[in-house]
């Protein structure tokens, strides 16, 4: 008999099946017996994630010259990075919530479909709000694909071989964005900003028949319904943190709409506790968050992100206005740390793989921690080689790190609640990010004082050191054996996990 947390395998009537890109059972069945199937899935994932990710930088290029096709302003249509920078960490725990109930491979091939459709009608945009509006559908909907390709991916690897897959994937987050600032002044300049978006639907076409054929479903929880009480709270409590965050640097803390969106964070929070405790079937189980290894990658993760944005986004301030640089050395020097991250994800899910998560993700905060030294010696010597080597070390850092601390926050769920495990790990990272760029760009935006970058780096290294000393706390989840945990045991599909959540 079924349990409220059953799950069974998309069978031939399955709705998912029954889509248009749907790809012939028989072929999808074939593909899936192979023994390079993992990699079919993986190379899958990665088409997916560079097709959805490459314009972001383009964007952030091209802003002047999308503001006068529009016949708006840079400050309005710097909305289309901002809200679906809102829009994403409102909604990403939801969209993981939803593979894990009703499939990541349907989940991911819905939210493609309509990402795609999303980046075609960009196009088309005819006015500042309307691109800002189909960027946020473009990006929810790209959203819905993270959690469900890792989750897939987290199926098809077994135990530390998910570093490595997720070592793979990190290149391509990082390395999408690259190619999108490398080559986005040239696109804009010779064919205009319109159709880099109908080659992004084209190549997310491409992607989106690719994935029908290759990818498999995920078991379902048929008989667990979405705590849409707890997803609406959790979603409002995101988005007036986030919103808190990103306008309190402009607007000051005394702002009405500011300190309301303070005030309300917590006692959102305080709802979506209570509402988790009364339901049968809870968005996050509160549970979660009394294992350290659940909770601690996302400390981790939002102090990385915090002091990696916000020591990046105010770089090209320094280059600029403390040593002189013109916009394209700042541009080339500025892209040393998407490379560096890049180079060095596979290094970080090898390292993960032989020496532990905790090991690498250890080795990624130190770095982190030591890129924002060298950036504030470099402000406060004014040595231009150092802020350099702070960009390398920044990249290299968060190379290493990311892959373990996506795959430590996998290991320590079950099966089942992969998707929401690393959308809370999107969410939490995502609102770090947030709150490093404000920051920063608050003290320093303004300013061509050294002193003033100087003391902005020295914020960020130590808001980092705190992932230092989170990550001597964290466990290794193939050798722990302390009292009150259990030795982790291995799944029918090859997965590593304890008996119970978070060991």
């Amino acid at each position: 008999m079924s349990t409220p947390h059953s799950a069974r395998p998309a069978s031939p009537r399955d709705p998912a099946d029954a889509t248009p890109e749907a790809a012939p059972r028989g072929l999808r069945d074939r593909l899936a017996r192979h023994p390079d199937h993992r990699r079919f899935v993986l190379w899958t994932c990665l088409a997916g994630c560079f097709a959805t990710t490459f314009t972001m930088t383009i964007l952030g290029v091209s802003l002047r010259a999308i503001a006068d096709d529009l016949g708006s302003d840079v400050t309005t249509i710097a909305w289309v990075v901002t809200a679906p920078m809102l829009a994403q960490a409102v909604s990403a725990q939801l969209l993981g919530k939803l593979g894990d109930l009703h499939g990541h491979r349907r989940v991911y091939l819905s939210g493609f479909f309509v990402a795609t459709l999303a980046a075609a009608a960009t196009a088309s945009a005819w006015s500042a709000a309307s691109l800002i509006a189909l960027r946020t559908l473009g990006q929810v909907s790209g959203t819905a694909t993270m959690p469900a390709s890792m989750a897939m991916l987290f199926r098809a690897y077994p135990g530390r071989e998910r570093v490595k897959a997720m070592g793979w994937m990190s290149v391509v987050i990082a390395g999408g964005p690259v190619v999108g600032l490398a080559i986005g002044g040239w696109l804009v300049e010779t064919i205009g900003w319109r159709p880099i978006f109908l080659i992004q639907a084209g190549l997310a076409a491409v992607a989106l028949g690719v994935a029908s054929v290759v990818l498999v479903e995920t078991p379902r929880q048929t008989r667990v319904t979405l705590d849409v009480r707890g997803a609406a709270t959790l979603a409002l409590a995101a988005f007036a943190l986030v919103f808190g965050i990103n306008r309190a640097p402009i607007r000051g803390l005394l702002d009405p709409g500011v300190a309301l969106a303070f005030a309300a964070t917590p006692l959102l929070l305080a709802l979506f506790a209570r509402i988790e405790r009364r339901a049968p079937n809870p968005l996050l189980p509160l549970a979660l968050l009394r294992e350290r290894n659940f909770v601690l990658p996302l400390a981790i993760g939002f102090v990385l992100q915090f002091a990696y944005m916000g020591g990046f986004i105010i770089s090209p301030l320094i280059m600029l206005g403390v040593f002189g640089l013109g916009q394209a050395a700042t541009s080339l020097w500025t892209i040393a740390r998407p490379i560096a991250l890049s180079a060095s994800s596979p290094v970080g899910g090898h390292l993960g793989a032989t020496y532990g998560e905790r090991t690498a993700i250890l080795a990624g905060a130190a770095l982190v921690f030591l890129a924002m030294v060298a950036f504030s010696a470099g402000a406060s010597l004014e040595s231009l080689a150092l802020v350099i080597a702070g960009l390398v070390l920044a990249g290299v850092g968060m190379g290493l790190a990311q892959p373990s601390l996506s795959t430590l926050v996998a290991s320590s769920v079950e099966e089942r609640d992969h998707g929401i495990a690393v959308s809370t790990m999107a969410t939490t990272t995502g609102i770090g990010a947030v709150a490093g760029v404000s920051i920063l760009t608050a003290l320093c935006a303004d300013s061509a004082s050294p002193s003033d970058f100087r003391d902005g780096y020295a914020l960020g290294a130590f808001v980092a050191a705190f992932g230092i000393l989170a990550g001597s706390r964290l466990r290794d989840p193939l050798t722990m054996g302390e009292a009150g945990d259990e030795a982790p045991t291995s799944g029918e599909s090859g997965t590593v996990h304890a008996s119970r959540a978070g060991a």
